[in-house]
C-alpha cells in the first residue's frame, strides 16, 4: 500500500502578504509530489496535488493521512477519494490514528527555514519562482540521514536505504567545514 501525506503551511513574504503553501509527499521516501501555492488553504489544491500524484504515480491502494483541517476534510476531497477509481483510505491523525502529521510539519520546516527566509522573499512572483528552484534541490540533492543519505527521490525509486553511506566521509566533512568556518568567522573566535 502506498501511503501519501498532505499538509499546508503559510508563508508571508516580504510584502507582508501570506501564501499557503500546499504539499503532498510520500510517506516512505519524504519525496515532494506536489505543492500550490494558494491565497487561502484550499480544499482544491488538496484534491489536485492527490489526484495529479495518482495519474503520475498510479498507486494500487492509497492510505492518506492528514490533519483534520478544512482544506482536508470537506466534500471536495471527500468526492475524489470515494471515487471507484483508485481505493483511498483517508486517515486523520490524532483522529483516526493517535500520532501527528508532524513527519510532514518536519518538511514544511525544512522548506521555510533552510530554503524560504534566508532569501528574504519579496512577493508571490518570486516565491513561486524560488519554490521551482527549492523541491528539485529538497527532492534530488539534499541528502538526509533518515534515508541513509539518500535523496528523497533516490528512495522513492528505490534505492536501499545504508546508513554507512552516509557515515562514511563525516570525518573528512568535519574537517572540510572547520576550515571553512574559520575562513568567514570573526578572528575573535579563534
Amino acid at each position: 500500500m502506498t501511503h501519501y501525506r498532505a499538509d499546508v503551511t503559510i508563508f508571508k513574504t516580504a510584502d507582508n502578504i501570506k501564501h499557503y503553501i500546499h504539499f503532498l509527499i510520500d510517506h516512505y521516501s519524504k519525496m515532494i509530489l506536489g505543492y500550490r501555492i494558494e491565497k487561502s488553504s484550499s480544499a482544491l489544491a488538496i484534491k489536485s496535488l492527490i489526484q495529479n500524484a495518482c495519474l503520475e504515480h498510479q498507486p494500487e491502494k492509497l492510505q492518506f493521512l492528514t490533519d483534520g483541517g478544512s482544506e482536508n476534510v470537506n466534500h471536495i476531497v471527500s468526492d475524489f477519494i470515494n471515487a471507484p477509481d483508485i481505493p483511498i483510505k483517508h486517515i486523520i491523525a490524532q483522529r483516526d490514528v493517535a500520532f501527528s502529521n508532524s513527519m510532514i510539519g518536519a518538511i514544511n520546516k525544512i522548506i521555510k527555514h533552510q530554503f524560504l527566509h534566508p532569501k528574504k522573499i519579496a512577493d508571490g512572483n518570486q516565491l513561486i519562482n524560488v519554490m521551482s528552484d527549492t523541491v528539485p534541490i529538497y527532492n534530488t540533492v539534499r541528502p538526509q540521514m533518515s534515508l541513509g543519505g539518500n535523496t528523497p527521490e533516490e528512495t522513492f525509486t528505490g534505492l536501499s536505504i545504508d546508513i554507512s553511506k552516509y557515515t562514511h566521509n563525516f570525518k573528512k566533512q568535519k574537517q572540510l567545514r572547520l576550515v571553512q568556518n574559520k575562513k568567514n568567522a570573526c578572528r575573535v573566535c579563534f
